[in-house]
Order: structure tokens, then C-alpha cells, then sequence
């Protein structure tokens, strides 16, 4: 079960107190110790972060909660984990200390920095568990925290060229836009990031501090490595998979699009996954022919996505292991 420290519950129930809530109602509500509201901070189950979110919005009756609390961070709330970002150097290595220092503050969560091309690089964050609202109020803070962090230690403007949410698409997206800083919002899409420019990544941090980065560089080395991303993007990509097929669209391109990442990005988490893109097509492929039953090679072609029965054929030789697996044996007599 993943886990979330004690200092993120803090500023959050300290923001919602600060709009009216009841800060003790808060605590009890989301299972909170109280001695955890004091000290140093632990960590909690993850669900216990989830439940403070689900429980801010319906007591504010504000679906915008998340974004208007992490609009609002304050450094240093997260003591190591902020320091560690606001003594680098720029943004982009700010940003780059996000996914490999992230258990400071959770187990539940990774960041990936990513640069997709010459022009734009990318700030993915993933939960490990957790579904609902919970799931998305939690990942909205998260990114827009990030942020605004950021936004805090440059004396210009920093806006991401193009969010990604998974969430649903609001009634209204005046505040998300307002809060962003872009119109490009993509609701519903298959990942929650950030994307900005690469030159964004050298604007210089105005909290840069070498000496203290220094210092913090053994307290760094000492936690624990990022949490493993095991299902998560192998799952993605078979639901995209899917989709492409459907739409007669089978690429490792349009796939990555559809992922809102790039071809190179994809490979490299189903790589950390350990899978490869192509043994997700085979068994994507696998999958389709189980659920199609005995037809015609000229339908194999069709469905799965080959230019020609003769591909079928070739390339039978290669997936049937995986199709075996799922019941397809079937797919191996011609009718």
C-alpha cells in the first residue's frame, strides 16, 4: 500500500481550515492521528490524502478545490523535498529532482521529466493505487503544486504549453485555464502531465543555492528509489491498443499519440515495466484473435492490423505462445 507524509495533509487541511472548514472535523474525518498533525511528519496510507481531498470538496461544495489549495503552496511545506527543488540550479533541474526524491513525500506517486523532442519537455506524474475523485483531486494537486512551486522561484512567467488530464472534463474551465495558464487542456486524456518548452527549462532560479544543494546531496542519496510503475503504462497501452485497432491505426506513432507521449517515451516505460512494445502488440494481437474466434486469414489480416494474409502467416510463428495463452488456438486452422 502506498504512502503519503504527513506534511502534505498539513498544508492541505491548513488551506481548507483557512476556507471555513473545520480543521479537527477534517482530521477525524480523514483518519488522521492527531499526533500526526505535529513533529516531523510520517508517512500514512495514501488513502488517508484521497479521503482529505474528497472530503474538502464536498464540505466547500467546490469541485475546483484542488486546484484553488495548490494554487496557494507555500515553500517550504515539504521541507527536504522543497529544498531540494528550490536549491537547483534551473527549472529543468529543479524539475529533474522531482522523480528521483519523490518517496520524501509519497510512495504512491512518480514523477518522470522527459524531453519528447528539441522544443518540449514534459512532467508526467503517475499514482501508483487509487481511483475516483480521490484519484483525480489528488493528481491535480500534485501537478499544480509543482507549478507553482516553480512559478515561485523564477521572476518571469512560466506557463505549460499543454496539460493533460485524466479527469473528466469540468462544466466550466475558466479556473483550470486561469490556474494553468494555457487553454490547451486536454480532459480525459490517458495521463496526467505538464508539458513546456525546452527553453523553459534553462530560466534560472532565483532561490538557486549550490552550497545548499550540496548539502542536501547525501540527505538525498538516503531515501528510498522512486516507487516501480510495474502495470500501470503496460495496462495504458493495451486499452490504446485497442482503440488503434478499432480506428485501423496499429503504429508504435499513433499509439504514442494517443498516449500523449512520444514513440521513444513509450518504449522506455514499458522497457521500466519490463515489456517491450512489441510483445504488447503480439499480445494485443493475441487478445483480438481470442475474442474474434476461427475466420479466414484475410480476416486475421483485417483485425489484427497486418497488411496481408502472408504477414498473419510470418508473423504466427512469433505470437502464437502468446495467443496460446489466451485460448486462441482456434486462429491456427483455416477454414
Amino acid at each position: 500500500m502506498g504512502t503519503d507524509q504527513t506534511l502534505l495533509h498539513r498544508f492541505v487541511i491548513s488551506q481548507l481550515a483557512d476556507a471555513g472548514l473545520e480543521r479537527d472535523h477534517l482530521v477525524r474525518e480523514c483518519g488522521l492521528p492527531r499526533w500526526a498533525m505535529e513533529g516531523p511528519g510520517v508517512h500514512v496510507p495514501s488513502e488517508t490524502f484521497s479521503r482529505l481531498w474528497e472530503i474538502g470538496e464536498r464540505g466547500l461544495d467546490d469541485a475546483n478545490v484542488a486546484l484553488y489549495v495548490a494554487s496557494r503552496y507555500q515553500r517550504p511545506a515539504t521541507r527536504l523535498y522543497d529544498y531540494l527543488f528550490s536549491s537547483a540550479a534551473t527549472v529543468g533541474a529543479g524539475l529533474a529532482t522531482c522523480g528521483p526524491y519523490v518517496s520524501a513525500v509519497t510512495t504512491n506517486h512518480r514523477f518522470d521529466l522527459v524531453a519528447e523532442n528539441d522544443g518540449e519537455t514534459t512532467l508526467y506524474l503517475d499514482m501508483i493505487e487509487g481511483d475516483g475523485r480521490g484519484r483525480d483531486l489528488t493528481q491535480l494537486w500534485g501537478l499544480v503544486a509543482v507549478l507553482t512551486r516553480a512559478r515561485g522561484c523564477v521572476d518571469v512567467p512560466l506557463n505549460p504549453i499543454r496539460v493533460s488530464l485524466r479527469q473528466r472534463a469540468p462544466r466550466d474551465p475558466r479556473h483550470f485555464i486561469d490556474v494553468l495558464g494555457t487553454r490547451a487542456i486536454e480532459f480525459g486524456a490517458p495521463v496526467d502531465a505538464m508539458t513546456f518548452r525546452a527553453t523553459d527549462m534553462d530560466l534560472p532560479l532565483t532561490t538557486a543555492d549550490p552550497v545548499l544543494a550540496e548539502v542536501l546531496k547525501p540527505l538525498a542519496a538516503a531515501l528510498p528509489p522512486p516507487p516501480p510503475l510495474a502495470t500501470a503504462w503496460a495496462e495504458r497501452v493495451a486499452v490504446a491498443l485497442a482503440e488503434a485497432f478499432d480506428a485501423g491505426e496499429v503504429s508504435l506513432d499513433r499509439v504514442a499519440r494517443r498516449l500523449a507521449t512520444s514513440p521513444r517515451t513509450l518504449q522506455r516505460r514499458l522497457a521500466e515495466a519490463g515489456t517491450t512494445w512489441r510483445r504488447e502488440l503480439d499480445r494485443a494481437r493475441a487478445q483480438r484473435a481470442a475474442a474474434a474466434g476461427p475466420v479466414t486469414r484475410e480476416r486475421q489480416a483485417e483485425l489484427l492490423g497486418y497488411a496481408d494474409p502472408a504477414s498473419v502467416r510470418r508473423a504466427a510463428a512469433r505470437w502464437s505462445v502468446v495467443a496460446r495463452s489466451h485460448r486462441t488456438d482456434g486462429w491456427d486452422r483455416q477454414r
